[in-house]
């Protein structure tokens, strides 16, 4: 399931939002569109991206992990 929120703000209130949904991520209580963000304790990838042209630009910080159940008994063999 994809869930996101989108809002259109001034550049201060953009970077306080961007602290209150860091902050609420590392108590674990962020949630979007009332769904619990659940970051798995394995292995994550997370990648911070910056672009910008003369028609705009944009910043993204994203975290992204596998679904695979990892299986120790088959590796070891």
């Amino acid at each position: 399931m994809k869930y996101q929120e989108k809002y259109y703000v001034p550049k201060d209130d953009c970077l306080d939002n961007i602290k209150s949904i860091t902050s609420k991520l590392i108590r674990g209580t962020l949630e979007i569109e009332n769904k619990k963000v659940d970051i798995p304790d394995k292995e994550l990838e997370y990648k911070v991206k910056y672009e910008e042209d003369a028609e705009g630009g944009q910043f993204v910080i994203k975290v992204s992990w596998s679904s695979e159940v990892e299986n120790e008994e088959e590796e070891e063999e």
